[in-house]
């Protein structure tokens, strides 16, 4: 089977093959960054740069893309099989190695036409954050909240919009974030305790994978819309997404006040911040 016959029923309608040549590096293959490249390559994603330093686990695999018969791999190998078994016309680079030490991160991102930040802590996400800045690379980065009501997605657009620095200074100022917390955003002891049930006023968490879905479906959609502004030439109906800030809500849980709460905002660069130190207020 060839990629004309793997894309003969969307090609017509999302020009994906115009997607095809774009680069995309997949920082961190666990539930959400493996969802996201797997969706990337069912959009015609041909090229990707998988980063992750650790393997499959048990607790990993309900909400995961890999199953069970991946148990004990490197996530970047799973990951890769998983999306070579969609497309074995895919390029797939794997590097399992910790971000933070990775020497030539500013070369692979660089290279590379977007990237999905899909990692699970703050110091990589800010590393990533000041290196897309220095390289003028678009990202986008998806987040779940604690228990799965909701989650958030931001993309960096070099030149057009704030960085994640810019989007943590406006959060300060408004209610999204407001009683909640970011499943990944706690103590190694406090997460071991939410994956073993051991606090019973999050006992559901991390969340359903169809809560997590959710997020990861935005995350995927922003990363396609970052793609096409690179393009001399957008696919058809594939419109620009106009704010780069999206917050949603699964349920009716605070901050948010109904099902399928869903706001957005445009974050402009921020007065006096240290990372893209820009001039203007949101």
């Amino acid at each position: 089977m060839n990629n004309d016959q793997l894309f003969a029923r969307i090609a017509p309608l999302f020009d994906v093959g115009s997607l095809g040549d774009a680069r995309a590096l997949i920082a961190g293959c666990g539930s959400g960054g493996g969802q996201v490249a797997l969706q990337l390559a069912m959009s015609g994603i041909r090229k990707f740069a998988l980063f992750d330093s650790d393997v499959l686990e048990a607790e990993n695999v309900i909400r995961h893309v890999c199953g069970r018969r991946y148990l004990g791999q490197k996530k970047v190998d799973a990951v890769a099989d998983v999306l070579l078994d969609r497309n074995p016309a895919l390029e797939i680079e794997r590097f399992p190695v910790d971000i933070m030490t990775c020497a030539d991160l500013v070369d692979q991102v660089r290279r590379s036409g977007v990237v999905v930040l899909a990692t699970d802590n703050d110091p990589t996400r800010f590393r990533l954050n000041q290196v897309c800045v220095e390289t003028k690379t678009p990202f986008v980065i998806g987040k779940v909240f604690t228990r799965g009501i909701g989650g958030e997605t931001f993309a960096y657009r070099p030149g057009e919009g704030g960085c994640l620095a810019c989007l943590e200074s406006v959060l300060e100022r408004l209610p999204y974030r407001d009683g909640v917390r970011e499943i990944d955003l706690v103590s190694d002891e406090e997460r071991q305790k939410m994956y073993g049930m051991e606090i019973p006023e999050i006992k559901d968490s991390p969340g359903l994978n169809v809560d997590i879905a959710f997020i990861t479906a935005f995350h995927t959609r922003f990363v396609l819309d970052a793609i096409a502004r690179t393009l001399p030439e957008r696919p058809k109906f594939l419109p620009p997404i106009e704010k780069n800030y999206l917050v949603w809500g699964n349920r009716p849980v605070h901050p948010f006040t109904k099902h399928f709460e869903l706001q957005r905002i445009q974050v402009h660069p921020q007065d006096g911040c240290l990372i893209c130190n820009q001039g203007e207020s949101l």
